[in-house]
């Protein structure tokens, strides 16, 4: 993962903290963007492992 990358993780967290006390429909919509980057993620770090 490029450090771009984590750094626009890194403003979702926030984002999604910030949602979380201001607008909970709005969380949940971060939180699923999120838990589809994790995916990402993991399937990125499976393909570079060796076999």
């Amino acid at each position: 993962m490029s450090e771009k990358e984590k750094k626009e993780i890194a403003e979702m967290v926030e984002t999604a903290k910030h949602l979380a006390t201001h607008d909970p429909q709005a969380f949940m919509i971060a939180k699923s963007n999120m838990d589809i980057l994790k995916i990402r993620a993991d399937m990125d770090k499976q393909e570079k492992e060796p076999a």
